[in-house]
């Protein structure tokens, strides 16, 4: 994907107009959050480490790696004490097997806005959390480091899968990151509010919606039996548009009639208005008018804020993901017995599911010892595919932590081309169980079943044509008379002609 200078020259600008006008308050999805150096160690942790970091080796593995490392991957202070308490319990193992590395906690929630000033002016920390939108973008500007070096080092580069590599490496295949955990997007379902509502089965589970019509519907006996809201849509920033594309593929936005699509000269087109296309935002629009089972606030509702209506019962769905389950549960109070994922309702044009995820990645001026030493980390909280007993004992302490601090433990959406490290994880994931695999077995059988096809975002400037899509859904939610097809018209041609000045 070609990306021009002009973009990051944009997102620049607005990063220091914002810091010239001074603090503004979180939007809810983390955008003004930039840092905590410092991370877990401004305020004391109560918990003790998890017992399983007992059975890691202390041993020291390199004495001669001398590098100091920021992980933006720590848990703020906000996080569970049993969160914080395994990163800490891991530093102190860290700090043993390698003991001329410096760790330095660095808490740093990614956005595209906020990372680019820090690593053009070098402030960046030495590993953060990028969603796969965002990788070749990086990579084609020189903000991330080529970690090649260190990835050969650790062993690891064999069992990177081809899409991982095509996504987080160059046209000269040097490789700029690696995955840590995919996703497949469902639903998320509040049980309470389905129990209230009289939709369990004689099994005592959820009879929870197979299509979109049933959201629509079983919605309507939410919003009517209980008065809550029965849907939360985050119709704000680029999530509305996020969430589109997947109900707009189940409406048919597939092939000939996919939203973007490439003419015989490979120039990109915006098909944003075709009948599927359309048809998906007639369906959302219905949600609003017809059915009425959208939350109030829909305009303003961030990926976090969703989370949050969920997990506090204001509302009883939420399209996401499978590593999300945290936030509805551990962090806003909702029971783990009271809480599902299902698998993303199916339209009139198929059933089909976003498969994305999130990767690790290192600012640019990284060096590979640096990058090793951060690997070293990785390995030691049992992110890398390794199986020895330190890793089981990681992966089993991660594990305790989630359980701890009251997330669900579930088997993870495979990041990694080895079956063995693939069954560990799914094996220490039922060892430490701490739900009733029935709420979620829909959910992680429609992953090896056949009854969904995966597809990956959309293939060009994806956060750009959310956001273009957003502002046609925030349009039809709020003006009952709009029209749909001049909201979507209107949303092509910009795109169209943002497209044409980026890449066509």
């Amino acid at each position: 994907m070609k990306v021009y200078f002009r973009l990051i020259s944009v997102i620049l600008a607005l990063s220091l107009l914002l810091v010239a006008c001074g603090p503004a308050a979180p939007s809810g999805g983390g955008d003004t959050d930039t840092g905590n150096q410092g991370g877990g160690d401004s305020s004391e942790v109560t918990v003790a480490p998890p017992s399983e970091l007992d059975d890691i080796s202390t041993d020291v593995i390199d004495a001669n790696l001398t590098a100091t490392i920021s992980l933006g991957n720590w848990p703020p202070d906000t996080a569970p004490d049993a969160e914080r308490a395994f990163f800490e319990g891991a530093k102190a193992i860290m700090l043993q097997q390698y003991p001329n590395v410096t760790v330095v906690p660095a808490y740093f929630s990614y956005t595209l806005t906020n990372y680019v000033p820090m690593a053009l002016g070098g402030t960046a920390p030495t590993l953060f959390q990028p969603p796969f939108t965002d990788p070749q973008l990086l990579i084609s500007q020189g903000l991330v480091a080529d970690v090649t070096d260190a990835l050969e080092e650790f062993g690891i580069l064999e069992k990177f899968s081809p899409s991982f590599i095509e996504m987080l490496g160059d046209e000269n295949g040097r490789i700029f990151g690696l995955p840590r955990d995919g996703y497949v997007l469902g639903m998320h379902i509040n049980i309470n509010l389905f129990e209230e509502a009289g939709l369990m089965t004689e099994d005592g589970l959820p009879d929870f919606p197979r299509t979109l019509q049933e959201v629509a519907e079983k919605g309507q006996i939410i919003r009517e039996q209980t008065g809550k809201a029965a849907l939360a849509f985050m119709a704000s920033e680029t999530q509305g548009g996020w969430i589109y594309t997947n109900i707009a593929w189940n409406f048919g936005a597939v092939g000939e009639n996919a939203l973007l699509i490439q003419d015989a000269d490979g120039k990109w087109i915006a098909n944003l208005t075709s009948e599927p296309a359309i048809a998906a935002l007639e369906y959302i629009k219905s949600l609003r008018w017809e059915y009425d089972i959208l939350n109030a606030d829909a305009t303003t509702t961030t990926w976090g804020s969703a989370h949050t209506l969920l997990g506090t019962g204001e509302v009883a769905m939420n399209f996401a993901a499978d590593d999300a389950v945290d936030n509805p549960t551990a962090q806003n109070g909702l029971a783990v017995d009271k809480f599902a994922i299902i698998p993303f309702p199916a339209g009139p044009g198929g059933a089909y599911a976003l498969r994305g995820g999130t990767c690790y990645m290192f600012a640019p001026n990284t060096t590979t010892d640096q990058a090793v030493a951060s690997l070293g980390f990785l390995r030691l909280i049992g992110m890398l595919p390794f199986l020895d007993d330190d890793i089981i004992a990681g992966m089993r302490a991660g594990a305790a932590a989630s359980r701890e601090r009251g997330s669900p433990v579930l088997p993870r959406t495979p990041a990694w081309n080895d079956e063995e490290f693939i069954a560990m994880q799914r094996s220490i994931a039922e060892e430490y169980s701490n739900v009733d695999m029935r709420l979620y077995d829909d959910f992680f059988n429609s992953l090896t079943d056949g009854s969904i096809t995966f597809r990956a975002e959309e293939p060009v400037f994806a956060q750009e044509l959310y956001r273009t899509i957003t502002n046609a859904i925030q349009r039809v939610i709020t003006n009952e008379d709009a029209d749909v097809f001049a909201a979507m018209e209107r949303a092509r041609e910009r795109f169209q002609e943002y497209l044409d000045d980026e890449i066509n």
